[in-house]
């Protein structure tokens, strides 16, 4: 059974004209200073203070907090967002929303619907990264769980690394799918197949075995080529015979 990942094909669209405009957008938002309310009033604890417009705390102080909560138990900052009726308009619906750098890049981007949602630049130092959200942890980092637990989407949807070279990279715990693999069928009387491949090249690694059972025939070589490659059979086949690929990025070159 084949995933549909239309939907998220849909949102992806989105979030690809969003981010080419971005940087691009009129300053607005959290950018400027939001204008006095009418009739400003000391926040009470223990009790819901109603405003209509925000409320900010800042600090210039560098390297220091702006706000904090702390509780015994339960959480210690909650951020709610409640009306996501309209999320094609209403662009901003997060629950809690992290930024590192310049929040201006975001104005109009849609960010939600959300419970977290993080964003930073490119870190200017070679040694580090930006990251969106990053999650620590002894033991789970970041844990996802839902219809999809984790949705990786880039230039490398997900980059799994071990530690070192004793540890694993990655560990999948039941069925995998794989979008660059699938099942072609040799012709009676032929002894080779062309399968098209959007992406493949020279350099592309596929690998191929018969599906059917064929004495005496076996797949003695795969040549990728720009955008397909070729089975060849040791011989030719009597009989409509199905081979099973799949292919994979050469790492030497990241070709294909």
């Amino acid at each position: 059974m084949t995933t549909d990942l239309s939907g998220r094909a849909s949102r992806r669209a989105i979030l690809t004209a969003a981010a080419g405009g971005a940087a691009a957008l009129a300053v607005s938002g959290l950018a400027k200073p939001f204008p006095a309310a009418a009739a400003a009033v000391n926040m009470q604890t223990e009790s819901t203070n109603a405003t209509s417009l925000p409320t900010g705390v800042s600090n210039s102080t560098a390297d220091s907090g702006a706000l904090f909560g702390t509780a015994d138990s339960g959480y210690g900052v909650r951020g709610v967002s409640t009306d996501i009726s309209a999320p094609a308009t209403h662009t901003d619906n997060v629950g809690l929303l992290g930024v590192a750098g310049d929040p201006t890049v975001l104005d109009g981007f849609p960010k939600g619907p959300a419970g977290v949602y993080g964003w930073s630049p490119a870190s200017p130092d070679v040694n580090l990264f930006g990251t969106g959200v990053w999650g620590d942890s002894e033991e789970y980092g970041v844990f996802g769980s839902g219809a999809i637990g984790v949705d990786g989407w880039g230039d490398i949807g997900v980059l799994a690394e071990g530690k070192d070279p004793s540890s694993l990279a990655l560990v999948v715990s039941g069925r995998a799918e794989f979008t660059r693999s699938g099942r072609s069928t040799i012709s009676s009387g032929s002894a080779a197949k062309t399968v098209s491949l959007a992406g493949c090249t020279t350099s592309t690694l596929v690998f191929a075995v018969l599906a059917s059972n064929r004495s005496g025939r076996y797949v003695r070589a795969v040549v990728p080529t720009t955008g397909s490659f070729k089975i060849y059979l040791n011989t030719s086949v009597t009989k409509s015979t199905y081979v099973v690929w799949i292919a994979f990025t050469n790492p030497s070159n990241n070709g294909g």
